[in-house]
């Protein structure tokens, strides 16, 4: 039998944030020093960080930090496809459903928002919101984290009737626009979400994830290549799984739409001209529609009023090398992290909240596996930062996303 979640009204549609998701970017340019593969480079950069008496942070080497700067990746992108998910998201951000859940953003009082907040408190009756995935081999964080966020909407909607896991497997392997093992969009993973539907995950779902965890905290990219040859579209459900038959499974959102201003690259990838699109967003509208472009402090209270009434949200951000390496206390990269961006992550956002200074953070969990970074509670400084604890989650500044492009 159909499940009785099949159809999610707009209040759990999926969302995505900053200017763009190529969720594993890697830089490549062969005028990069090569050193970052080397223990020696990223021992001193460690050691470093450590002997630094300003440093609000301290790293430990890990092994499974070393990165390569260039992987030779082959990305492949239909422009038809890609076209397709753009008229989509246009016709989403047209209908009533969203006019009405702009009005709802609008007329929330910013004097309701806490300094603090964190979705797992909010909404303890959904074991999703605090799952910590592990991505394993495959460049994959584009699928986890959509995934999340649709499991963590499902469940919110449902008030707590809906608790399984839905499929990053299933979005990595059938959805032919949003990427491979190589990276991908979140958009694209919950625009799916809304036209194809997404089955079930986890250990015990219809779909559960099939990648090798053991590779490392995290793995080297270097392991994508052979996660990508074993990557396909199943559409069936594991043997142990006899709920329902994969169709009857598939559990479907309304709406799919961005938060914060971002393009999308339309043109193939082997395209000479590079087409790009502006993709229609909330703080887009309301920048349109006001005065003057919206403040930062603004845009984060439309980010804050979204997460508090509906739940996380995906969230990409550049990882440099040392971020790797963290071990305890507030995180802020070091001097010129820029040259030192191995690739882009994404996230799931859950929070917010404030420094003993007072400053702000963004909370939210990674995707590299419990047993990375600290087990203690950390906060990040200026840019980027990090929490951890039972859920392994990040802090993120929007002053480092905000100020930071993909290339």
């Amino acid at each position: 039998l159909p499940s009785p979640l099949q159809h999610y009204p707009p209040q759990i549609s999926g969302i995505v944030i900053l200017v763009i998701v190529a969720v594993l970017y890697i830089r490549s340019s062969n005028s990069w020093e090569d050193h970052s593969n080397t223990d020696e480079y990223l021992r001193k950069l460690v050691r470093q960080i450590n002997d630094n008496s300003s440093s609000t942070w301290k790293a430990k080497f890990n092994k499974f930090g070393v990165k390569n700067r260039s992987y030779g990746f082959k990305y492949t992108r239909n422009s038809t496809a890609v076209r397709e998910v753009m008229e989509q998201l246009q016709k989403f951000f047209d209908s009533d459903a969203m006019k009405r859940h702009i009005q709802e953003l609008a007329d929330y009082p910013e004097s309701s928002l806490p300094s603090n907040f964190d979705a797992r408190l909010k909404w303890p009756h959904c074991p999703s919101i605090s799952r910590v995935p592990n991505q394993g081999g495959c460049g994959s964080c584009y699928a986890v984290a959509a995934a999340g966020v649709a499991s963590d909407r499902a469940c919110i909607h449902s008030n707590g009737t809906f608790k399984a896991s839905l499929s990053e497997e299933d979005i990595l392997g059938c959805c032919e626009v949003c990427g491979n093992c190589y990276g991908g969009d979140p958009l694209k993973a919950l625009v799916y979400w809304v036209n194809q539907g997404v089955v079930t995950g986890g250990r015990d779902g219809c779909r559960p994830y099939s990648f090798d965890i053991s590779c490392g905290v995290p793995c080297s990219p270097k392991t994508f290549f052979e996660a990508e040859k074993s990557r396909t579209c199943i559409k069936r459900c594991q043997n142990i799984y006899y709920q329902n038959r994969y169709d009857d499974d598939k559990h479907f959102a309304s709406l799919a739409y961005s938060l914060y201003p971002r393009g999308m690259t339309i043109s193939d990838a082997d395209a000479k001209d590079v087409e790009r699109a502006k993709v229609p967003t909330i703080i887009g509208h309301f920048n349109s529609t006001a005065n003057s472009p919206l403040s930062l402090e603004q845009i984060r209270t439309v980010l804050k009023k979204e997460i508090s009434l509906y739940g996380p949200t995906t969230m990409a951000f550049p990882v440099p090398e040392e971020f790797l390496h963290y071990s305890t206390g507030v995180f802020r990269p070091a001097e010129g992290f820029q040259s030192r961006i191995v690739y882009w992550h994404v996230v799931r956002l859950i929070g917010w909240g404030q420094d003993n200074d007072g400053s702000h953070y963004w909370l939210a969990v990674n995707s590299f596996g419990e047993h990375w970074g600290d087990s203690g509670e950390k906060r990040s400084a200026d840019h980027l930062g990090m929490r951890s604890g039972e859920c392994n989650s990040l802090a993120v500044r929007d002053t480092f996303l905000c100020k930071s492009k993909i290339p």
